[in-house]
């Protein structure tokens, strides 16, 4: 597992200091993305709650790579339960999207090639294919990224012109987009690492 975080880094040094458990961060960094939704329903500038928010999940993510690589008694639960809340995680985002507007359909699409995403890495990583060699457009920071500036537009659209007429129509297109470009960088991303598997697997 590698960690986006430097362990001789002021952040890795600083997250190593605290001596959190991996599990804990993993519970952290999903009880943060499950709130997403709830600032969503609360609506007005609580939507804005979600950048903090999806800042403590990455925060997390980093967090649970670097003590993952740093620790000896890694439970076998933890590293069941880890893909899974990043799933659920992923899906409470896409779920708070669809609450402010965006279609349920490029919602559905765009959990589904998460899964298949993650699905194939993980199938690549079996089978002895641990270092990919690239980073590719459907990586787990490129949907945070993108995800945060979704929920930043909307919220800055509530708080500026309420979520009603216009602005909920405004809302509506500023989330529609954000799950398109998401959609389209997984859908990417899949290929580019369909591609480098086959390459890899070529020989087989």
């Amino acid at each position: 597992m590698r960690s986006r975080v430097p362990a001789d880094s002021l952040v890795g040094r600083v997250i190593l200091s605290t001596r959190f458990q991996p599990g804990a961060v993993v519970g952290v960094g999903l009880t943060a993305a499950l709130l997403v939704p709830v600032g969503v329903l609360l609506g007005g500038p609580f939507i804005l709650a979600a950048l903090p928010l999806i800042a403590l999940t990455a925060l997390a993510d980093a967090s649970y790579a670097l003590l993952a690589t740093r620790s000896t008694s890694l439970s076998r639960r933890v590293l069941v339960l880890e893909p899974l809340a990043a799933r659920f995680s992923e899906a409470s985002w896409l779920i708070a999207l669809w609450f402010l507007g965006a279609p349920g359909w490029a919602v559905a699409v765009t959990g589904a090639l998460c899964w298949m995403y993650v699905q194939t890495r993980s199938r690549a990583r079996e089978v002895g294919l641990r270092d990919l060699g690239m980073t590719t457009l459907g990586e787990r920071s490129v949907r945070e990224f993108v995800v945060a500036l979704g929920f930043g537009a909307a919220g800055v659209i509530a708080v500026a012109g309420g979520e009603g007429g216009a602005g909920g129509q405004w809302i509506g297109g500023a989330v529609t987009i954000t799950v398109t470009a998401w959609m389209l960088l997984a859908a990417l991303g899949l290929l580019q690492l369909v591609i480098v598997v086959s390459a890899a697997l070529r020989n087989d």
